[in-house]
């Protein structure tokens, strides 16, 4: 596994959390390439190879790219609708033409919980941004209030995220981090903001979601007793 920064998903994780996983990883035979991004590929028919930025040559059967997309925006472009890095579109999912609204990865809409922009590449925002403009085409105008989600599945694991961790100021984490049973709580001014919760109990990933829609306030240390969930 090939990856630009020192430790796995650094800008995600924090370095707890890095740290078992690249264990976990290590552990069932993945070796890392910490700092290395590829330059290209080796073999003719078929790919045999990649070389890397500073010179490394790995041999490879198969390439799996992790590189996010680009949104597919060429065709309004020319047009009236706005466009910067996907289709802007407001709260309700409406572009700036009236009866033109966007959805999924293509949408780059006004999170009404985080208070900015964002556009997400998942395809449970980009399901539940479909439904949700479906049901304004039928003339229901709500806004799309919707907690950013995404979950993975890795080896025997499964874990679930919500949120957004950009402006957190404060870990607090449930469990044990080094043994794969854990959660992780970012707060900001002492508010949620986002959740990781893996093989821990119903109740942490139940209330995960509906904390941060609501800006729950959280008390550090009543969130690290692993008795208390109020």
């Amino acid at each position: 596994m090939l990856f630009p920064e020192d430790r796995v998903w650094a800008r995600f994780f924090t370095p707890p959390m890095s740290a078992f996983f690249e264990r976990y990883y290590e552990e069932r035979g993945v070796s890392f390439a910490r700092g290395e991004q590829i330059a290209s590929m080796a073999g003719s028919d078929r790919v045999q190879g990649v070389i890397t930025q500073s010179g490394r040559s790995l041999t490879a059967d198969v390439v799996v790219a992790g590189i996010g997309v680009v949104p597919v925006t060429d065709l309004l472009n020319e047009g009236e609708v706005a466009c910067d890095n996907g289709v802007i579109v407001n709260e309700y999912l409406e572009t700036n033409v009236a009866n033109v609204w966007a959805a999924g990865d293509v949408a780059r809409y006004r999170d009404v919980v985080f208070d900015k922009h964002r556009r997400i590449e998942h395809w449970d925002n980009a399901v539940e941004q479909g439904k949700h403009a479906a049901r304004a085409m039928l003339g229901e105008r709500e806004r799309f209030e919707h907690v950013p989600y995404f979950f993975s599945d890795v080896f025997e694991l499964s874990y679930e995220f919500w949120g957004d961790t950009a402006d957190a100021d404060d870990v607090v984490y449930r469990g044990d981090v080094a043994s794969g049973g854990f959660s992780a709580w970012w707060l900001r001014y002492g508010v949620l903001v986002a959740a990781f919760v893996m093989n821990r109990p119903d109740g942490e990933r139940n209330i995960a979601s509906a904390w941060i829609a609501d800006h729950r306030q959280v008390d550090p240390a009543r969130l690290r007793d692993a008795d208390t969930l109020t």
